[in-house]
């Protein structure tokens, strides 16, 4: 995970999860004993992009100044549900960067920060079971397993790997040129319209689940 800069400058683009390091060195690992706790970091850099008003961008920004009440309330389980609703939307956000991939290496990477689980259990959806989901909850995860579905029928589809959303976007959800007329053609009209759909869904969890507590806990000001 790269989280950097706490000024009000492009809060949106100063956060990302990767599979690996990034060139700059910027960020850190995490690891399965930990994560949890790290996600509301990548969840309130997702702010300007689910509240685009120039008002917002103006005068919200990131802080750590809550960070000592935060970590008390961690662990003493006062945010379990919290930490695991940032899971579900961080599995469901396109900036979630992770894929699952053969690298130069020889090594097989394997996205653990996605609900699928067509070749196995992931971190993720070992974790999310704790979540005691809510009507909103439930329907965000059924809209997940539509865009799952819809994936695995795309030819370029491989079952050997784990998808997420944003390796499902970028490899899966085609766009194709028209030879005849030039113009550009979404390829699977379904899968593009459940991603769309998805998205909406996300970004009014966000707002509505998540950002209260980042703002009681002042990863956002």
């Amino acid at each position: 995970m790269a989280v950097y800069s706490s000024g009000f400058d492009n809060p949106d683009n100063m956060s990302s999860l990767l599979t690996a390091a990034r060139y700059d060195g910027n960020g850190f690992y995490l690891r399965k004993d930990n994560y949890l706790e790290k996600l509301p970091m990548f969840a309130a850099s997702r702010y300007i992009t689910y509240n685009r008003e120039w008002t917002e961008r103006a005068r919200i920004m990131k802080s750590a100044d809550g960070c000592e009440r935060f970590k008390n309330d961690v662990a003493n389980g006062t945010l379990n549900q919290f930490l695991l609703k940032c899971l579900l939307f961080t599995v469901l956000e396109p900036q979630n960067h992770m894929r699952s991939f053969v690298g130069s290496d020889g090594r097989e990477y394997v996205n653990q920060l996605t609900l699928d689980t067509t070749n196995g259990e992931t971190l993720a959806s070992q974790d999310i079971t704790a979540l005691q989901c809510n009507d909103t909850e439930h329907r965000l995860i059924q809209q997940w397993e539509k865009v799952l579905v819809d994936a695995k029928s795309t030819e370029e589809y491989d079952n050997s790997i784990n998808y997420g959303l944003y390796q499902i976007r970028f490899e899966l959800n085609k766009v194709i040129n028209d030879v005849e007329t030039g113009e550009r053609i979404i390829k699977y009209p379904s899968l593009n319209g459940n991603i769309k759909t998805l998205a909406s869904m996300v970004k009014d969890y966000y707002n509505q689940e998540i950002v209260p507590v980042l703002f009681q806990y002042e990863f956002l000001k």
